[in-house]
């Protein structure tokens, strides 16, 4: 659909909407509950590492990278999303007030595992049926719905 769009501003525009759509109900349904609304500026959050504030290196387009002090191995969305964190604690760049002392864990930032994560496990007994779902309607239910 924007393909079509000659104009450079009315596409961006286009673009945009949706963003600032969810933006504006975020914002809405955090009044709502009286939680206060916090503004960041995201850019560069997935170039520094959140622990010791040193650059990460990503080889080729990869979304996985090593910070370059430590050694750990981080995900270029984690590493903004920690970064986005703490700039919205410690008030930088954005309008959220500034907690004194505060830190996560006795650290600044927990300390990621070397390795990649691995998806969580569950076993088929936790979330699989005991019974199929016809067994488990009653037949007389059912023939009162059908009246």
């Amino acid at each position: 659909m924007l393909k079509k769009i000659k104009d450079r501003q009315l596409r961006h525009r286009i673009f945009q909407a949706s963003f600032r759509g969810i933006q504006k109900a975020i914002e809405e349904k955090a009044r709502e509950y009286g939680v206060p609304v916090i503004y960041v500026n995201p850019k560069n959050t997935s170039r520094l590492c959140p622990i010791h504030n040193a650059s990460i290196t990503y080889s080729n387009d990869s979304k996985m990278g090593k910070c370059s002090v430590g050694g750990e191995a981080w995900h270029r969305d984690v590493v903004a999303c920690w970064n986005l964190l703490l700039k919205a604690l410690w008030g930088d760049g954005s309008y959220a007030p500034s907690p004194i002392g505060y830190n996560l864990d006795g650290r600044v930032v927990p300390l990621p595992s070397k390795a990649a994560h691995d998806p969580i496990g569950i076993s088929k007994s936790l979330w699989a049926r005991w019974k199929s779902l016809p067994q488990t309607q009653n037949t007389t239910d059912l023939n009162k719905m059908k009246r």
